[in-house]
């Protein structure tokens, strides 16, 4: 059991006490972005306005493509059905389409969504370009990221809580926010460290799919950077490891680590310290 909550409802009301994760994040559209990171499937219990607006921006992400998992609600007392029919509105009406109003999963039971999810297949996005057609524009992440070596020359990779690849330490930056004290922040944050004064170096901006929010880039400011303190991953970080970039590995690695971080590394960072 996982929770996701802004810090400003934390302050003002009762977190449960037995979960066994919980997440605090700045803001509400922080929060639903988490929960869409960390969750395999959206299911909307009888609610009121909220419900149907976090249920309702999943459904609307799937009919874009930005992701492609499924979207229920547990019809408890027949609870939904005016939504349900209202949805079949939508679709009489032009609105919607039929393969899309479909997506969602309607039943009283539980396990019997579950079941539909297993099942799942999305249709086509919305507007998706035909074939040979120019592809959409994605939505681009700003970031900035940390190559961090030992000794040996490995390479320090995390894993974040819910995810399969390992990538740089680092993350978004704040408004406003420089390079660098952005990256002093994350690296606090996730791994307990702080960067040792004078070490960063700017290594370049680089581009790639994202490894945890589909359809997107990332455009990574990266910085050779050397820290002070034990590496204690936390926060939203499950695991730290060193990778020797020379051995090849059969980790999952995000699409920057795998197309940019280790060829550099192979390619100058090795050859200036040979």
């Amino acid at each position: 059991m996982i929770g996701v909550m802004p810090r400003s409802l934390v302050e003002r009301e009762i977190q449960h006490l037995q979960l066994s994760e919980l997440h605090i994040v700045a803001t509400m559209h922080e929060r639903k972005a988490k929960m869409a990171e960390l969750a395999d499937g959206f299911i909307a219990l009888p609610g009121g306005a909220g419900t149907l607006e976090e249920i309702f921006e999943q459904w609307t992400w799937a009919q874009l493509g930005i992701h492609r998992k499924p979207c229920g609600f547990l019809n408890t007392n027949g609870y939904f059905e005016p939504l349900r029919t209202m949805i079949g509105r939508m679709a009489e009406e032009g609105f919607l389409s039929p393969e899309h109003a479909s997506m969602l999963v309607f039943d009283t039971k539980p396990a019997a969504i579950l079941d539909a999810f297993r099942d799942y297949s999305p249709p086509l996005a919305k507007w998706q370009a035909p074939p040979n057609a120019d592809p959409l524009p994605q939505t681009v992440i700003r970031i900035v990221a940390a190559l961090v070596l030992d000794g040996a020359g490995r390479v320090l990779l995390v894993r974040k809580k819910g995810t399969r690849a390992f990538m740089q330490p680092g993350g978004k930056l704040l408004d406003s926010e420089s390079h660098l004290a952005a990256l002093e922040r994350e690296l606090v944050e996730e791994l307990k460290c702080s960067v040792r004064p004078g070490s960063p170096a700017f290594l370049g901006t680089y581009t790639a799919q994202a490894a945890n929010e589909n359809g997107c880039l990332v455009e990574a400011a990266l910085y050779r950077v050397e820290l002070v303190g034990t590496i204690t991953p936390s926060s939203e970080i499950e695991e730290a490891v060193w990778l020797d970039a020379s051995i090849p590995t059969q980790i999952e690695l995000a699409p920057l680590t795998r197309e940019t971080v280790l060829p550099l590394i192979t390619r100058t960072i090795g050859c200036s310290e040979a």
